[in-house]
């Protein structure tokens, strides 16, 4: 099995290590850090190391390391999941990143936001979106040798958002699944850990982490209700994994 970085695999576990895991009922606090200020703390480090290179790689890893320690003293640890992220990410020098070659298929496993929302109503906010819809199961990048590219996609997603009757700010949101199929054809080059895709004439720079591939959309999630009255957006970082 490969050994990938677990920066989105701790995100995910993020939603799901809560205050309601601390060892004690109550606002329990472990060395002066509260499981709820940990999970943040660690939800930041991990974006932040999504847009790591060479020169800050050991700065943000250590960063990325020390808050999910934090988050096992304050949250605990049950499945030993978050211990093995921080075992994963070794000492945090350069040669210990793993090195993937572009070729063959990535798969969309991540959409990240800034803010957790629940986007499927089920009382659990998560900062990777596609963990709150059956959207986009399997949307894929293939690069081949030869410099070409084709992105397969299967579906999309119509998503819908009101203000939660009695409340000012609270927002409820609707998805609807469209299923569908279309491939678009790109060709890429590679400059280190950057990745340039260009297709239709443009150009996006994706990053290059291990096994995994990343790129930042400003605003690239948004909502509204019919006539435009509610709306929200924030940016969002499209992350696809080595198959």
């Amino acid at each position: 099995m490969k050994k990938i970085f677990v920066l989105l695999m701790c995100t995910v576990i993020l939603t799901f290590v809560s205050c309601e895991d601390e060892p004690l009922e109550g606002n329990f606090v472990t060395g002066g850090l509260t499981c709820e200020t940990a999970v943040v703390n660690t939800a930041q480090a991990a974006l932040n190391f999504l847009s790591v290179n060479d020169d800050n790689y050991t700065q943000l890893c250590v960063a990325y390391r020390n808050a999910l320690e934090a988050q096992i003293l304050a949250c605990g640890d049950p499945d030993n999941s978050l211990q093995n992220a921080v075992d994963t990410l070794g000492d945090c020098t350069v040669d210990n990143q793993q090195a993937s070659d572009i070729e063959g298929t990535w798969l969309l496993t991540g959409w990240i936001g800034t803010e957790a929302i629940d986007l499927n109503a089920d009382g659990t906010e998560s900062f990777n979106f596609l963990d709150e819809m059956d959207c986009y199961n399997n949307e894929t990048l293939v690069f081949n040798a030869d410099a070409t590219a084709v992105a397969m996609s299967t579906s999309y997603a119509e998503i819908g958002v009101e203000v939660i009757v009695g409340t000012e700010n609270d927002l409820a949101y609707t998805i609807d699944c469209i299923d569908e199929i279309e491939n678009t054809n790109a060709t890429w080059t590679q400059s280190g850990n950057t990745i340039s895709v260009t297709s239709g004439g443009a150009t996006s720079d994706w990053t290059l982490n291990g096994n995994q591939l990343s790129i930042l959309i400003p605003e690239g999630f948004g909502a509204s209700n019919e006539d435009g009255s509610v709306t929200t957006s924030q940016d969002l970082t499209f992350v696809y994994t080595k198959q």
